[in-house]
């Protein structure tokens, strides 16, 4: 919720941003990479980074006292993290705080099939900070593929609500034309 901000919310969805303005509350849509690229601009000009952070935490407290799951979900991901973190370290044999291909394929075969997208850096080994890294990106593309999904059928539902209309509207003019 965005009142008394002045604020611009972008929803993505189907590969477009929806933008809500909600000074003059319009909508409308724009190409996705200008959207972003505008919005970019606009925080960097219009925000300090001290701004910014306030920000954030505002919305971050709006949404814990809002969303009553919002300290399950924050103890999920930390459960999460905790799990890489001893997953990481069991796998990590020779305890020098990095996982080879080799303790990988021993381990963690899942990482071991992804290794050159894991380790990010191509240094052949993969640090804590990049398997949580890449376990923060795949997150993110099953959060945007269900995102995807949900704006497909959103967008199915739309068209079988313009069919049903149009088929109710031809049903009444042909009663109507009937009648007269």
């Amino acid at each position: 919720m965005c009142i008394g901000f002045g604020l611009t919310l972008n929803v993505a969805a189907a590969g477009r941003n929806i933008v809500f303005t909600s000074q003059n509350s319009t909508e409308r849509v724009a190409d996705a990479d200008a959207t972003n690229d505008g919005m970019q601009q606009t925080l960097e000009l219009n925000f300090s980074p001290e701004n910014r952070e306030k920000l954030r935490k505002a919305l971050d407290d709006y949404a814990r006292s809002v969303d009553h799951g919002h300290d399950q979900i924050e103890e999920r991901r930390r459960a999460m993290q905790e799990s890489i973190k001893v997953r990481f370290l069991d796998a990590d044999s020779d305890g020098d705080g990095t996982i080879d291909r080799q303790e990988a394929t021993e381990r963690l075969p899942q990482i071991a099939r992804h290794f050159s997208q894991v380790d990010t850096n191509q240094d052949n080994v993969i640090s804590l900070d990049e398997l949580e890294d890449a376990q923060v990106r795949i997150l993110e593309r099953r959060k945007a593929a269900e995102a995807a999904v949900e704006a497909k059928k959103l967008q199915d539902a739309d068209a079988g609500a313009v069919v049903i209309k149009r088929k109710n509207k031809q049903a009444s003019d042909n009663t109507r034309k009937r009648a007269l």
